[in-house]
Parts: structure tokens; sequence; C-alpha cells
């Protein structure tokens, strides 16, 4: 079986984002293990759009009708595209009958600001008004871009809505969502470990872990503000920050000013090098203030059996809670995460407690039993058309 990976950017962006970091790991599995299945990935390099090609990229849209035409799948299976890869080749493709499967690994497709977060700071329930989208849903830039925005994501949602067969989101709350905006068929499938499990590394860890790109939406300044006050009740804490984005600036003045001299940004990292650091941490925190699809973060770092405190944005929160993994605490609330990594710094049987379950929660989270469903997903699609 023949299919076509399509997504916004390609493999050389794996480093930056975990869509390409999964598309890249799907591939190699399926090369090691099942010559079966034969992928091909279609992105792009990171290139700038004006508004025009942002709702209709011609030129790119040309190029992925010729992969289809040349490599002849027989099913595509659409992952983060918007810009520069807009969904128009899905015509062309269903002139074909190839069956199409679209992975929502966020909520753009749900409310293009993406946070799902009103301007009271209130989770999103439901989206049905653009004027409400467009003027009260976070984060507000100016009413032209965001009607901008707007009007680009209705007009792409109404494409996929009408070409795609099959969907697959992450999170049941995800879900939900795409289930009612596109009545479609589809189901949950679960994110898969992207790194080969260790739980035999470090169990003391020498600091505490910060995994994620540096932007506001991800709560890092939150995380410097509860350390801040961690630093005085326990000082010879460290904090290793790792990751890049436009925030940093902002982080590093933060840092220097309160003379937070236990904490370390250290830029991107390779996948091997992110082994070593997890290994050696004592627990990692993910303090998201936006509502995450997921969170590949918290399963890389239960990988290396260490446990981890999220935001209750986070799409796998109740796993965590139902499989006591993991703490959690409420989004933006600096007093509630300053007492989750006390309780971890000074309770050495609760983190030893959480750690022992890591174990079998990740039993259901293998590459091979993610990729056994997602092949079956395929499968069943191509039963249809026959």
């Amino acid at each position: 079986m023949r299919i076509l990976l399509i997504n916004n950017f390609n493999y050389q962006n794996r480093l930056k984002g975990g869509v390409e970091s999964y598309l890249h790991e799907l591939i190699q599995y399926a090369e090691k293990n099942n010559s079966d299945y034969i992928f091909k990935w279609f992105g792009k390099d990171k290139i700038k759009t004006n508004w025009v090609e942002k709702i209709y990229h011609k030129t790119i849209t040309q190029e992925i009708i010729r992969e289809i035409e040349s490599f002849q799948p027989d099913v595509i299976h659409c992952f983060s595209i918007g810009a520069p890869v807009t969904p128009h080749f899905m015509e062309f493709a269903k002139s074909k009958e190839i069956p199409i499967v679209f992975s929502f690994r966020d909520y753009y497709y749900i409310c293009p600001k993406n946070y799902m977060l009103n301007d009271k700071n209130e989770v999103l329930h439901k989206h049905e008004s653009a004027l409400e989208c467009i003027l009260h849903h976070q984060p507000k830039r100016n009413i032209l871009f965001d009607t901008l925005l707007y009007l680009k994501q209705s007009h792409h949602k109404s494409i996929i809505k009408k070409h795609i067969d099959y969907f697959l989101t992450p999170s049941e709350n995800l879900t939900q969502f795409v289930s009612n905006h596109f009545k479609k068929e589809g189901k949950t499938l679960a994110n898969p470990i992207l790194i080969e499990q260790n739980q035999n590394s470090n169990s003391e860890g020498n600091y505490i872990l910060f995994v994620g790109r540096l932007v506001p939406e991800k709560g890092i300044l939150t995380l410097l503000k509860a350390f801040q006050n961690i630093f005085k009740q326990f000082p010879n804490e460290k904090l290793w920050i790792v990751g890049e984005g436009n925030q940093i600036e902002e982080l590093q003045i933060f840092v220097e000013n309160n003379e937070l001299k236990n904490v370390s940004f250290l830029g991107n990292k390779s996948r091997e090098e992110l082994h070593e650091i997890y290994a050696n941490s004592k627990f990692s925190v993910v303090p998201s203030e936006y509502l995450e699809a997921y969170g590949n973060v918290i399963l890389e770092s239960l990988a290396f059996g260490k446990t981890v405190i999220t935001s209750d944005l986070v799409g796998i929160k109740e796993e965590i809670e139902q499989n006591k993994v993991g703490l959690t605490y409420s989004f933006k609330n600096q007093k509630a995460l300053e007492e989750k990594m006390v309780e971890l710094l000074s309770n050495s049987g609760l983190k030893s407690e959480l750690e022992n379950n890591i174990p079998n929660y990740l039993v259901k989270k293998t590459f091979a039993k993610h990729f056994s469903d997602l092949v079956n997903v395929y499968e069943n699609l191509l039963s249809r058309n026959r």
C-alpha cells in the first residue's frame, strides 16, 4: 500500500515541530518493520507567503497534483496544512477516487486563533460565532488580521469538510469538536512515544526541566515566577529550559533582573541530546496556557521514567490523573504550580509512587501499537472503495 503524507513542512523541520518529528519516525518505523506500507512525505521548507498564497497557493497545489500522479498513492493522509500548503489539491485527489485521511493535531480548524480561550481566560466549549471569535478569542492582533485569518480558515475548512473521508485526533476532547464541526467519521488515535524508552535512567536527577517552544502560550514566564519562589526555599535547585522561540529575550531579561542564577537556557537540542537531558532530570514541567490537543513532551519525559507537572489544558490531563503518573494544576495559577513543585521536591515517596506507575501506562503508547491501529484505518478505507 502506498500512502502519501501531506504536511506544511518537510523533514528538515523535524527538530522544531512535533508533527515533523512524528512523520519522520512513522516513515522510519515502516521501513524497518513493514515493507507492505510505503510512505512518501510531501512538505515544504519554511517559506514566506503573502495573503493570496495563504488562501490558495497555486504553485504548491500543482506540485502536489504532480506528486499524486507520479506516486499513485492508495491513500492520502494530511496533517498540518493551511500555509504554505493549501487544501485545494483534495479536489483532484477525489477525482481519482483516492481516500483522504486528515489528522487534526490542534484546534486551528475549530478556532483559527487556536488557543481555545476567550478574553476572560475561559476555555471554549463550543465555537459558533465568527464575530465572537474575531473580537473576543485569544490571541488578538488587530481586527483586519483576525478577520483575514478567520476567512482563510473558513475557506480551507469548507474544502476539507467536503473532501475528507476519515479523521484522526490525538485526544477525546478534540475528537468531539471535530466530529461536531465536520460531520465525518473518525476516531481518537493517541500519539505514540517518539523516543526509545529508558526506565533505568538517573533516578534522582539533577534539575527541573522544561522542553518546548519559547512562546507566551507555553507558560514559561509563569514557570519562572514559580521557580523564583521555589529557589528561595530550595536554593540548590536548577531549572533547565530547552527550546527556542520569540519570547527568549523577555525570559532571559526576567532571569537576569531577578538573579535566577540556577536557570539555564539550552536552545534547541537533537533527539540524542534530549535523551541525556531527560535521563538526568528530576521531573518535567509543562505549564501550557492554551488548550493543547495532546502534549508529546509529557510522553517523552515519562519514557525516561520521569514524572511530570502539567497545567490542566494539556490534552492528556485525564490520562495523567487516572493513571497517577503526574500532577496537574489550574493553568496560569502560579501559586498552584509552586505547590506541585514543592510536593515533588520535598516528598520523595510521592515522586517514587508516580514514577512506579509509568511503565504500565506506557504499555499502551508504543509505536508498534500506534502503527497497527493506523494501518487498520487505511485498510478499512480501501476495502470500502473496492
